[in-house]
């Protein structure tokens, strides 16, 4: 059994996945070593370029951002998530690999290929758990009501139609029976169920329906993710590292 535990949090925008990793860090801070991180990153070069890219309007190609979001994915997994898994410690990640495939196939004015963004990112590792939050398109675009943009033409993922077409992957990937919690047809109404667990290899997926109140959901959450923490026999923090501990999100 690998040492620690790596959490992945998905969804697609507006999904309120932002907000239940930080709760589940601040939750699971109390009584483990954690690390909270996400991707892109912030704190590298590759990271910073695609954050220009994303939220500046820098120019690059559909093909030359999905490189760049592999190799920092790779820098990320190889130099700060596995060195914190092998010193037993849990890692929660606000998006992973999952994120890419979704929506660079699906997402952006060139549809990439999935299979060439699968092997551009075969140095990922599997989560040991993905939190998948469950919205429709149309309730995460009503959710991000300030207006802002990742970048002014609207070519990345700012639309409904666009982010429906991103969560039809998430369902590829996962698996997912369309017609639990919600199915694509719009004439059918929401089928009531807060959430299931399936597997994926060593991956367990705990998918949640999103439209339940926050608290809800992070009840959910914090019990299923308990449940797998105790089972991998993560060690808890010492009386003197709980006083000295200070989560740090990266």
């Amino acid at each position: 059994m690998r040492k620690g535990c790596f959490i992945v949090f998905e969804g697609i925008d507006g999904s309120g996945k932002s907000e239940q990793y930080r709760r589940l860090t601040a939750k699971l801070n109390e009584d483990y070593s954690v690390i909270a991180t996400r991707e892109p990153t912030k704190k590298t070069e590759i990271g910073n370029l695609i954050n220009r890219v994303l939220y500046e309007n820098t120019k690059v190609s559909e093909e030359t951002l999905a490189l760049l979001f592999a190799a920092d994915r790779v820098e990320h997994t190889k130099k700060k998530i596995i060195p914190a898994l092998q010193k037993n410690k849990i890692v929660i990640s606000d998006r992973y690999v999952y994120s890419s495939i979704a929506y660079q196939t699906k997402g952006m004015s060139i549809e990439l290929d999935m299979d060439w963004v699968s092997k551009i990112n075969r140095y990922a590792i599997k989560p040991d758990v993905v939190v998948y939050l469950d919205i429709k398109a149309e309730t995460g675009q009503n959710r991000l009501s300030n207006g802002q943009l990742r970048i002014g033409d609207h070519t990345y993922f700012e639309n409904i139609i666009k982010q429906e077409n991103i969560r039809s992957v998430y369902y590829s990937i996962f698996n997912f029976d369309k017609k639990t919690l919600y199915d694509f047809d719009e004439r059918l109404e929401k089928i009531e169920k807060d959430f299931s667990n399936s597997k994926d290899g060593r991956t367990t997926i705990l998918r949640i329906n999103g439209d339940l109140p926050i608290q809800k959901i992070e009840k959910i959450i914090s019990k299923q993710i308990e449940k797998i923490i105790l089972k991998k026999k993560i060690k808890q923090k010492t009386k003197k590292d709980k006083i000295k501990s200070l989560t740090s999100f990266t």
